[in-house]
C-alpha cells in the first residue's frame, strides 16, 4: 500500500532531469527543411558511417547526459522499430506516455535523422 504513495514522488523524480534540460536549452536555430525521399523516409542512407558518427556525437553530448545515459539500452538489440516512428518520437517527444520533451525545435531535421541512424546502427531495425 505504501509503494502506491511514493509513486507520484517517484514519476516526479524521473521527470525532472528532462525538464531540467529542457529549461537550459539554448534558443534553436531556424529549422533547415530537409527534403525526405518519395517514401516519406530519411533523405540520406541510415547506415552512412558519418551520419552514424555525427547522431552518436549527439547522442553523447545531449541526450546521453542529461537523460538516457551513455548506453542507450532501449535500442541495442531492439528490432522491428520503423525510423520514422523514432524520428518522430525524437520531433514531437513523448507526447504523454513519458517525460521526453520534444526536440523538433532543438533540432534541425537532418539532425534528428542522423540520431535515429545512430539508434539504429545498435539494433536490427
Amino acid at each position: 500500500m505504501q509503494t502506491y504513495r511514493l509513486l507520484p514522488f517517484a514519476l516526479t523524480l524521473l521527470a525532472a532531469p528532462a525538464l531540467a534540460f529542457n529549461a537550459v536549452l539554448p534558443e534553436a536555430a531556424p529549422a533547415q527543411e530537409v527534403v525526405a525521399d518519395a517514401a516519406g523516409g530519411p533523405p540520406f542512407d541510415l547506415t552512412d558511417k558519418a551520419r552514424v558518427a555525427a547522431g552518436k556525437a549527439r547522442y553523447q553530448s545531449g541526450c546521453a547526459d542529461f537523460c538516457h545515459g551513455h548506453q542507450p539500452a532501449l535500442f541495442i538489440d531492439r528490432q522491428g522499430l520503423d525510423p520514422d516512428y523514432v524520428y518522430n518520437t525524437i520531433r514531437e517527444g513523448g507526447r504523454g506516455a513519458t517525460p521526453m520533451p520534444p526536440w523538433g525545435d532543438v533540432f534541425s531535421p537532418e539532425e534528428i535523422w542522423e540520431l535515429v541512424a545512430y539508434l539504429k546502427s545498435l539494433g536490427q531495425w
